[in-house]
C-alpha cells in the first residue's frame, strides 16, 4: 500500500492590525439602479418563540461584494469556483483622491499605475490591486454615493480599460474599489468588467476604510459567500496589516 504525503509550507503572517474593509448591510443603504433594496424581515422573536431570526431579501451585489468572472464571461469561474489561494492575498493600494476631487468621473490611467510602480516597485502577481478614490465617505448618503444627474447618469470614479489591461498583464488576482463599480459611473459598456472578468480575475466593489491601509505590505482575506453558480456575492473583507 502506497501513501502519498503532501507537505504544505506554513504561511507566517505578523499582524499588528486587522482592518474591516466592509460596509454594514442595512435597510436604506445604497443599491444599484434597477436593483432591489435590502430588507430584513423578522420571522421569529423572543416574545413568541423564545428566540429570533430574520429573512434577508437582497440582490447578490448588495453592499461590499465580489464579482466572479462568470458575471460577464460565460463559462468562466462562478463565485464558488474562485480558488482559495486567491482569497488570501497581498494587496497594493493606489490613491487617487486628489484627482477625484478635481474630477468625480476620473478613471485610473496607466500613467497613474506607472507612477505608483516608480515609487513602490512593480505590482506583484497574485495580489489584489485596490483603488482608493475616497468615495466611500458618501456611502451613508445613497443619493450622493450614486451621484445621478438629471438624466439619471451616475457620476463616480473608477478604473480605465487601459489600466485594467495593464493589471491583467501584472497577473493580479483581482481588483477592488470603494465605489459602486470598478467602471466609472457614466459607463454603459463596462469595459473594466469585460477585461478583468474575461481574464478570470475577480473584483470587489463598495470597499470601506481604505485610508487606513498602507500602499504595500498588507494582506487581504476575502470572506465571500460560497454560492454555487453565483456570479456575485456579499463578502466580509479583512485587511491584515503588519
Amino acid at each position: 500500500m502506497h501513501k502519498s504525503l503532501v507537505q504544505l509550507n506554513p504561511i507566517q503572517i505578523t499582524v499588528k492590525r486587522i482592518i474591516d474593509l466592509t460596509h454594514p448591510i442595512y435597510e436604506g443603504m445604497p443599491y444599484w439602479p434597477k436593483g432591489a433594496p435590502f430588507h430584513m424581515i423578522q420571522r421569529a422573536d423572543y416574545a413568541r418563540e423564545g428566540y429570533q431570526f430574520y429573512r434577508y431579501e437582497m440582490d447578490e451585489n448588495t453592499g461590499t461584494h465580489i464579482d466572479a468572472p462568470a458575471h460577464f464571461s460565460l463559462g468562466k469561474r462562478s463565485i464558488d469556483e474562485i480558488p482559495c489561494d486567491q482569497l488570501l492575498v497581498p494587496t497594493v493600494v493606489m490613491d487617487i483622491k486628489e484627482k477625484v476631487r478635481e474630477d468625480r468621473d476620473y478613471r485610473l490611467s496607466i500613467f497613474d499605475v506607472y507612477a505608483w510602480e516608480e515609487r513602490y516597485g512593480q505590482i506583484p502577481p497574485q495580489s489584489l490591486a485596490i483603488l482608493n478614490t475616497g468615495w466611500c465617505k458618501y456611502f451613508s448618503e445613497p443619493d450622493r454615493y450614486l451621484s445621478r444627474d438629471e438624466k439619471g447618469i451616475m457620476h463616480f470614479p473608477g478604473f480605465s480599460r487601459d489600466s485594467a489591461e495593464l493589471l491583467v498583464q501584472r497577473e493580479v488576482a483581482g481588483i477592488g474599489i470603494d465605489t459602486p463599480s470598478v467602471d466609472y459611473g457614466a459607463s454603459v459598456d463596462f469595459p473594466v468588467h469585460r477585461v478583468m472578468l474575461g481574464a478570470n480575475r475577480y473584483q470587489i466593489e463598495n470597499l470601506a476604510n481604505l485610508d487606513t491601509l498602507p500602499a504595500t505590505g498588507a494582506c487581504v482575506f476575502v470572506g465571500v459567500l460560497k454560492v454555487r453558480n453565483g456570479v456575485e456575492a456579499p463578502a466580509r473583507i479583512l485587511a491584515l496589516v503588519p
